[in-house]
């Protein structure tokens, strides 16, 4: 007899369905796309979502912020809401980002900001989208500032995954001639013509063929397929976003970066559906396309937490248990 081994995602939906009604106390089911799921809180119990010595301050910040809470805030496997519970506290405790920072840059003076669902600058669209911060705009998850040794500020921006299976396809959505998509050759040759996004006005393609382009240009057509179809959409869009507010010298930075955090047990996050280059991990493809490998960083959340914990101070304890009852990290 064979017993079916339950994935990632299906253990995280039974512990979060047993948190919900065990600690949150709520047994009633929560609705997506007219169907009933346990681990889903109802629409006007949200709020319960977050740690609830944020959930107020967080959700202020949002406002006022104009920040837009993700249309699936009422699910337990919010990537979004994950990002804030373990986050949001950590703004009022900045220093502790430096060991882990300290990781991976030698000249980590002290972090100075912690932001969310960050765009750029006030009044950028670097891509000609619509929307705002966390709705129809590419947006990172979280942003953080920090100053090197010789005082100049830098930035990485994070996107962050829970039980995602990959990092978004390209919608095709209006898409009059999808099969234009499967040439490469073709889309970086003229993306106006060939890529249905350049043809709707957003402008990715011209900073990707641009003179000082963080990709690779001989590495864009490495596939038969546009390279941006499938896996790497969503890694394009936050990679050309960093590259943007970096050289933007309104905005000030000396450094951007971008990086993934993830939970270790995703599993389906690291296989691409279409592997590239031969490559079936998108977060060890990616590197390949760029100009400069190291202008990207795979973090996982396990080793974020582990850099952290050993300099916590009594005040978060409560935080940190929260986070090991409610996601086990």
């Amino acid at each position: 007899m064979t017993i079916a081994v339950q994935d990632f995602r299906e253990r995280m939906e039974d512990k979060q369905s047993v948190y919900k009604t065990e600690v949150l106390g709520i047994k009633q089911m929560g609705w997506w796309r007219e169907k009933p799921y346990p681990h889903i809180l109802p629409e006007d119990s949200w709020s319960l979502n977050l740690w609830e010595e944020i959930s107020y301050k967080a959700i202020q910040c949002f406002a006022q912020s104009e920040i837009a809470w993700h249309n699936q805030k009422n699910n337990m496997l919010s990537s979004q809401v994950m990002s804030v519970n373990i986050f949001f506290p950590l703004k009022q405790h900045l220093d502790l980002l430096k060991p882990w920072l300290s990781r991976y840059y030698s000249d980590v003076k002290n972090v100075t900001d912690l932001d969310f669902e960050y765009i750029g600058p006030k009044n950028r669209n670097y891509f000609n989208e619509r929307g705002g911060r966390g709705q129809n705009r590419t947006s990172s998850d979280i942003s953080i500032v920090w100053e090197d040794k010789d005082k100049g500020r830098n930035m990485l921006l994070l996107e962050y995954k829970f039980t995602e299976p990959n990092f978004g396809e390209c919608s095709q959505e209006n898409n009059p001639n999808r099969q234009r998509c499967f040439s490469s050759r073709r889309v970086v040759f003229s993306p106006h013509t060939q890529c249905h996004k350049a043809q709707a006005g957003r402008t990715y393609w011209d900073r990707v063929l641009s003179e000082d382009t963080p990709f690779h240009r001989k590495q864009l057509v490495a596939a038969h397929y546009c390279p941006f179809r499938y896996d790497f959409y969503q890694l394009m869009r936050n990679q050309l976003l960093a590259h943007c507010i970096e050289s933007d010298h309104a905005a000030g930075f000396n450094q951007v970066d971008f990086g993934v955090m993830y939970h270790a047990d995703s599993d389906k996050l690291l296989r691409m559906s279409h592997p590239f280059g031969g490559e079936r991990d998108p977060l060890r493809a990616w590197p390949n396309l760029l100009k400069n490998p190291e202008a990207f960083h795979p973090f996982t959340v396990q080793d974020f937490l582990d850099a952290i914990d050993k300099s916590l101070p009594d005040d978060l304890a409560g935080w940190r248990a929260y986070l090991k009852q409610r996601y086990g990290v």
